[in-house]
């Protein structure tokens, strides 16, 4: 056999489909983009506590608000009042792509070193779980700052039985460094949400702190290690809650201490919704009640031949928005 006229057998093919580059690399595809949702699932520790629709055919996604009945005392002979409740609404614009995006200019340096792929994956994956998270505790903490109902639209007290978002100060470092101190003030918290008709336990409500406050609290043992489910039945780990409250504690870096300008998802539209000042923010506490997200491309990760720079390029990308949703389900501990 003429050695021109050998079938060649790609080990990236799938189905023995060999007949041109993409089926070539169609198994490669697919092992690169598990990667990246794998190191997102690991990275992130919102991602399976935060709801996310799906936003297509339009931009904006809304919720609506309903207030609270009237109850009344019926008296023989008169004939109950009628008494309307309030309703309102929120709404969220996905306006903006994200992208993560690397060349390999030779074709096997990708195609045949294993760990060159999983270490692409590994930091796609890594930073767009980051950023998400970051801009889930973003508008978590903007909910919880927020003196009225998100539904307000400027008129206080509406809807009626919705509120503001709550905030706890303490004095100084120094006390949020005290475990004591750190422990009555979430505890504090958690009382003052209770008090606005939220659950902390029911209510699916986590504590995010950064590494250093965690430390503070597991080594004092303020926290106690428990196999936590949501009230959906989703087990979201093996991990810890605070001690008598019975409320999830998180540890993240991904929760903001900086003065956030220009984030990728702030705009004129949305009045630069993620900038922010949380240089003071020490812990995020919320419900996934307390902020709507939706996104209209979930993370896709794609492996191509670009002609124009002869190059293999590797890439993920995403669309989602998240907003305040019902303020009353987030608070937030700050130092004054």
């Amino acid at each position: 056999m003429p050695l021109n006229s050998a079938v060649v057998t790609f080990p990236n093919a799938r189905n023995s489909v060999d007949a041109t580059q993409a089926d070539r690399m169609a198994l490669v595809i697919e092992e690169f983009t598990g990667m990246v949702e794998g190191t997102i699932n690991r990275r992130s520790v919102l991602a399976d506590h935060i709801p996310v629709r799906s936003v297509k055919g339009t931009a904006t996604f809304t919720n609506h608000a309903v207030g609270k009945s009237t109850l009344q005392k019926v008296t023989p002979g008169v004939a109950p009042d009628g008494i309307k409740s309030d309703f309102s609404k929120a709404s969220v614009t996905v306006d903006t792509v994200i992208a993560a995006r690397e060349f390999f200019p030779m074709l096997d340096v990708f195609q045949t070193q294993m760990d060159t792929r999983r270490e692409v994956a590994g930091e796609q994956g890594k930073e767009i779980a980051k950023f998400k998270d970051q801009a889930f505790l973003i508008q978590a903490l903007k909910a919880a700052r927020l003196t009225n109902s998100a539904y307000a639209g400027g008129v206080a007290g509406k809807p009626a039985g919705h509120a503001g978002g709550t905030v706890t100060t303490l004095p100084s470092l120094a006390d949020a460094q005290d475990p004591a101190k750190l422990y009555a003030a979430l505890l504090n918290t958690l009382a003052k949400m209770e008090l606005k008709d939220v659950d902390p336990r029911n209510d699916d409500v986590v504590i995010v702190v950064r590494p250093d406050f965690y430390t503070v609290l597991i080594q004092a043992e303020q926290l106690v290690n428990i196999q936590y489910t949501t009230a959906a039945g989703n087990k979201v780990n093996d991990g810890w809650v605070l001690k008598t409250a019975g409320v999830p504690v998180l540890s993240s870096n991904n929760l903001p201490n900086t003065n956030i300008t220009g984030h990728f998802l702030s705009n004129t539209f949305n009045s630069n919704a993620y900038d922010g000042n949380f240089t003071k923010t020490v812990a995020a506490i919320f419900s996934p009640r307390a902020i709507m997200a939706g996104e209209t491309i979930p993370v896709t990760s794609d492996v191509f031949f670009d002609k124009l720079m002869l190059s293999w390029c590797v890439q993920s990308y995403l669309s989602f928005a998240v907003g305040p949703n019902r303020a009353e389900y987030a608070a937030e501990i700050a130092l004054a």
